[in-house]
């Protein structure tokens, strides 16, 4: 703000001293001539005041015209240089205006036929229908973000992230959209999903196993101690004979269960070099 008031500030002081002191200082240097040629310098000094001010107008758009061209060709540095795929498309008629080298080198269309498509061109069919429109037809000129599914001149598909933003471009309403390929970060947020998933069952799996440990174990175990102890105690054929089969009906019982759990272990450590 400051900068952009210098130089009307300069030319409004300079001015005013050359209205107020210019007229005294010459009056004052021609005062042996006559007031004819008293007025005729002072015309003569107005003209000098009119080119000098003429000039220095010059040199400063000059060279306030170099500096935005320098700035206009950095920023042109920046977008073309951007490693990161970028392109400039009119809001009106959604065609590309301006693509960079890596959306060239990312989508695999050439420059030339790049600026002869549309935005619709680079999106799958399912996004095709969720680009944004306003009632009149338009796109969206607010900021914008989201991750989008694009297709290459390949017909390949990939998932990027979109940063949208408006701007003004050889006049036309426009849109300059950075896109950040994330296919890969998708497939490994896929496989920590599926990682998380195998872990929940087998965090499952281990739960119904302790609670197997816990209860069905203990119920054959408990029977076949406290059998153990009355077979040590009885001295009828019969009831130690009743007692045995007793015992083979618990340790079946314990084996089953045990082979049930072993089962699952089993198939929790497949799992888990599957994962691998």
């Amino acid at each position: 703000m400051l900068n952009s008031l210098k130089i009307p500030f300069a030319f409004l002081v300079t001015g005013v001293c050359w209205a107020l002191f210019s007229n005294p200082c010459i009056s004052l240097i021609t005062k042996h001539l006559n007031p004819g040629e008293q007025s005729l310098y002072r015309s003569f000094g107005d003209i000098i005041f009119v080119i000098i001010i003429a000039f220095v107008l010059y040199f400063e758009i000059k060279r306030q015209k170099h500096k935005l061209t320098k700035s206009e060709e950095e920023y042109r540095h920046l977008f073309d240089s951007n490693p990161n795929p970028m392109w400039i498309y009119s809001n009106t008629s959604l065609r590309f205006l301006r693509v960079n080298e890596a959306a060239i080198e990312k989508y695999a269309f050439n420059k030339h036929k790049f600026l002869r498509m549309t935005i619709t061109d680079i999106l799958s069919a399912e996004d095709k229908y969720e680009f944004p429109y306003h009632k009149n037809g338009r796109p969206d000129s607010c900021h914008a973000q989201g991750i989008r599914k694009h297709r290459k001149g390949t017909g390949e598909a990939f998932d990027v992230s979109i940063i949208s933003h408006p701007v003004l471009f050889n006049n036309q309403q426009c849109s300059m959209v950075m896109a950040t390929d994330i296919t890969e970060l998708t497939e490994k947020e896929g496989k920590l999903q599926d990682a998380y998933q195998k872990i929940k069952t087998a965090n499952e799996a281990l739960l119904k196993i302790s609670w197997s440990n816990s209860h069905e174990l203990r119920k054959p175990v408990c029977s076949m101690i406290g059998l153990i102890s009355l077979l040590k105690q009885t001295t009828n054929e019969y009831e130690k004979i009743e007692i045995i089969e007793l015992m083979e009906k618990c340790s079946t019982e314990l084996d089953r269960v045990l082979r049930r759990n072993s089962e699952k272990v089993t198939e929790m450590e497949l799992a888990e070099e599957l994962t691998y």
